[in-house]
């Protein structure tokens, strides 16, 4: 939820880790809110793009201290806006040439739990989403080979309590794949 203030900045309610399963981060609403204004959200631009950038480098492009652009690095990631530090790794180059989207149908609500905690100790499963429609979570995974993909279905994800069915598609060639996230500015078209 965002809304702004009469200063141009953005006042944002974050999601905050509040524990970790296997080094993934789950999130619970933590009511944690904090200012981001024009000069964070350049910050932002700018880590996302590179997050090797120098904090001297950064300061220089955003017009700042480095003792500043410290502070708001440290600010942001306290509350939440920034997750993790990490590197974007090239599937394919380290032998995880497949990326797949699979549909998971449950049985029952019952079962989520069970479902999620296996999924979040699954490095094959990328990404994992409530979603609405026919089928309950929406998992982005990317694997070695379609042998490793057949594995993961049928031995990993099917065989899961509470799972009736699993639906695939499998990716053929990607056109953007980001991690980028634009800060919004409220009332901005």
């Amino acid at each position: 939820m965002a809304r702004q203030n009469s200063r141009s900045a953005v006042i944002v309610s974050v999601d905050k880790p509040l524990h970790q399963i296997y080094s993934r981060e789950v999130t619970k609403k933590a009511n944690i809110t904090v200012v981001i204004d024009e000069r964070d959200r350049q910050i932002l631009h700018l880590v996302q793009r590179d997050a090797s950038l120098a904090q001297a480098e950064i300061a220089r492009q955003v017009g700042l201290s480095t003792a500043a652009v410290h502070e708001r690095l440290k600010k942001l990631v306290a509350s939440g806006v920034i997750r993790r530090w990490t590197a974007v790794v090239d599937g394919a180059a380290v032998g995880a040439g497949i990326t797949a989207f699979v549909e998971v149908f449950l049985d029952h609500p019952r079962h989520e739990p069970a479902l999620l905690e296996r999924v979040l100790r699954l490095d094959e499963v990328l990404e994992c989403h409530h979603v609405t429609g026919e089928f309950s979570l929406l998992l982005k995974v990317r694997v070695r080979n379609m042998e490793a993909l057949q594995q993961l279905l049928l031995h990993q994800l099917g065989a899961l309590d509470g799972v009736s069915r699993t639906r695939t598609v499998v990716v053929l060639s990607t056109v953007k794949e980001e991690t980028y996230v634009a800060p919004v500015v409220e009332g901005a078209n």
